[in-house]
């Protein structure tokens, strides 16, 4: 196991990123369409969320290669508040939309499953949204599910094999991406349909393998080189954003340099919660919700502040009343299971 200072920024950097999110959606949904660009990161916050997740994962893993006891404390990190809230979403589609049984059983099965993009809503009962869909941030956890899923073999392959690995998997990634551009170009795909395919997991294998590589290759940083790192990837990204190349190839090192700075070699800012995930996963149907039912404010300032403290507080207590709870039974069977 690789020696890392448990000491880090990662819980209010994970916060920091949920809320970069719900900066963009709140402009989208809202249709306020902002341009100042604190409201249009939500991508790049994203892309360091699958960064973070390859780091913390793969440390996760590697602090304990037991394939039952990873699967357990990834099952009741993630999937019990998930749960919960798809629940919450289809009684609401039971309780207000018109259709059928069995476009409401499709949701509910499509969503539990992590395979939101059957079945974003249900009808059109949110058609005259900005954006038809109860929960757009769900997209993104399949990719993290998916994820999960290889960490054992990545990790063999890595024993075996060495850093190569991670690379391999990187060069298909972004041969991926290059390739459905290329079907495009040909017109086999439309661009939207092209763009949909890109949100899809080989597309982000890259910014999961960048995370690993951070976490395997973290005891050559030191405090100045990361630094230079750091401040050379923010200047690529400034100058580069628009550069397809760019993107593709060396945009996830960029964040993911980023990352291990703002992490590890900034002042560590030490807080007592962590609600990242409820906050990630809850502020999209609260904005859709409020739009739904004609509640949000049209002061644009007030429609901001109200929502994000509605979702604060619902986050606040989905953490310690879930996913403390449940992270806690995990944790009791893995510890029972040491016993046996």
């Amino acid at each position: 196991m690789q020696k890392i200072k448990i000491e880090n920024n990662f819980d209010i950097l994970r916060l920091f990123l949920a809320v970069l999110v719900y900066f963009a959606h709140w402009n989208t949904l809202t249709g306020q369409n902002l341009s100042h660009i604190v409201f249009h990161l939500s991508g790049y916050a994203v892309h360091m969320f699958f960064i973070v997740s390859g780091f913390l994962i793969f440390w996760s893993f590697d602090a304990d290669q037991n394939k039952k006891h990873f699967y357990i404390k990834r099952f009741f990190r993630i999937f019990p508040l998930y749960a919960f809230l798809i629940i919450l979403q289809t009684l609401f589609f039971i309780w207000f939309s018109n259709e059928n049984v069995f476009q409401t059983i499709k949701y509910f099965i499509s969503n539990i499953f992590f395979l939101n993009f059957l079945s974003p809503t249900v009808g059109t009962i949110l058609s005259d949204l900005k954006v038809n869909a109860i929960n757009g941030s769900l997209w993104t956890l399949k990719n993290e599910v998916v994820f999960y899923l290889a960490i054992p073999l990545l990790f063999m392959l890595y024993k075996k094999f060495g850093k190569a690995v991670f690379v391999i998997f990187y060069i298909l990634s972004v041969a991926y991406m290059f390739i459905i551009d290329y079907i495009v170009s040909l017109e086999i795909v439309s661009r939207h349909h092209a763009d949909i395919l890109l949100f899809q997991f080989p597309a982000q294998v890259r910014l999961f393998m960048v995370g690993i590589l951070m976490y395997v290759l973290f005891h050559k940083f030191k405090k100045q080189n990361i630094y230079s790192f750091a401040l050379i990837s923010l200047f690529l990204l400034i100058f580069f954003k628009n550069n397809t190349y760019f993107i593709y190839i060396a945009y996830p090192f960029c964040i993911g340099f980023m990352m291990v700075y703002l992490a590890y070699f900034v002042k560590q800012i030490k807080i007592h919660f962590d609600f990242s995930y409820s906050f990630y996963i809850l502020h999209f149907p609260v904005i859709q919700l409020a739009l739904y039912f004609g509640i949000n404010p049209s002061n644009s300032v007030l429609s901001f502040v109200i929502l994000f403290a509605v979702v604060l507080i619902l986050s606040y207590f989905f953490e310690n009343y879930i996913e403390k709870k449940f992270i806690q039974i995990g944790k009791n069977i893995i510890r029972q299971d040491k016993n046996v």
